[in-house]
């Protein structure tokens, strides 16, 4: 997961004052990529199939900027002013046709236009409640054609706990699985996110489900001689890891409405789209979130028709 704090904060030490006085002027460090598992996975792209490029990337929304919590940045920084011109050069440099960006707080009056300039159009789901971020999908408008979008709201899980004053339709079900355990205080991650006692009763799983995370889906035709269409998934998942059945609940439901768009997509459109998943499930390796979606993504797309 790559989080953009600005590339500047490389400059700390000693020299904190006159390199402070040089940061305007400063190249940002723009991210290496490094071999993960599968990436020796070949692909099955035919001659006359199709490409294109794909960045996910949690932007850090300036929100959650504390300088407690980055001490070797220097204070200027951590300013959105800097961050956002860094932020700005390093995804001009990466030029994704497709950028799944997580904890988007400034999309009005930053990302959208300046995107736009770059030859980006956008698609952004701001997270429920008083949460300023939200996820934002951003796409080369001569690369693909947006051909139908849907957003995911969590908080619509609070459906599927029984006697909770709403339905438990189709939709929902087999989603709930919130056992919660005697619950510990624990750091809020980037000093964004309240502590257990503003999170309410953590043995209501109305209260626990309710986490104001989002999520995007899109299917694109692409704008090559392939035509081919392509579904891009972009979501974040609940960050804290004393709450592994919430993100897990996030995560089945997740799969259950990505499922439903493929069939979607592939009975309007007569194809088999390839899907693709992105986001920021906060999650470690080895973690149940992750293992599930890696066992289980094949199987609910494989339930699709084709």
């Amino acid at each position: 997961m790559l989080k953009a704090v600005a590339a500047c904060a490389v400059l700390c030490s000693n020299s904190s004052t006159s390199a402070i006085r040089k940061m305007s002027s400063f190249s940002p460090a723009f991210p290496k990529f490094i071999s993960v598992e599968g990436a020796d996975i070949h692909s099955r792209t035919k001659p006359d199939g199709f490409r294109f490029s794909l960045v996910s990337y949690n932007i850090l929304a300036q929100a959650y900027v504390k300088s407690s919590l980055f001490p070797h940045s220097p204070s200027p920084s951590l300013k959105w002013k800097l961050r956002s011109d860094t932020i700005l050069a390093v995804l001009k440099n990466l030029g994704a046709d497709f950028f799944c960006l997580q904890e988007v707080d400034e999309f009005d009056s930053f990302y959208k236009g300046n995107m736009q300039d770059l030859g980006y159009s956008s698609i952004y789901m701001k997270r429920s409640g008083q949460k300023r971020d939200g996820c934002g999908l951003f796409y080369k408008h001569n690369r693909a054609e947006l051909v139908l979008e849907e957003k995911i709201e969590y908080n619509d899980l609070v459906k599927s706990v029984p006697d909770g004053n709403s339905s438990n339709n189709d939709e929902h079900t087999n989603i709930q699985t919130v056992q919660p355990d005697k619950q510990k205080d624990v750091p809020p991650k980037n000093g964004s996110k309240s502590n257990s006692k503003d999170r309410g009763d953590p043995n209501d799983p109305c209260v626990r489900l309710k986490r104001d995370c989002v999520g995007i889906m899109a299917a694109f035709k692409l704008k090559d001689r392939s035509h081919h269409i392509v579904i891009v998934a972009n979501t974040h998942l609940y960050w804290d890891p004393e709450w592994a059945d919430v993100k897990l609940a996030q995560a089945k439901y997740l799969l259950s409405r990505l499922a439903k768009f493929k069939t979607l997509i592939s009975d309007r459109y007569e194809c088999i789209p390839e899907v693709i998943l992105a986001g920021d499930f906060n999650s470690m390796p080895g973690d149940m979130v992750l293992a599930f979606l890696k066992s289980q993504l094949p199987y609910f797309l494989f339930l699709t028709k084709l």
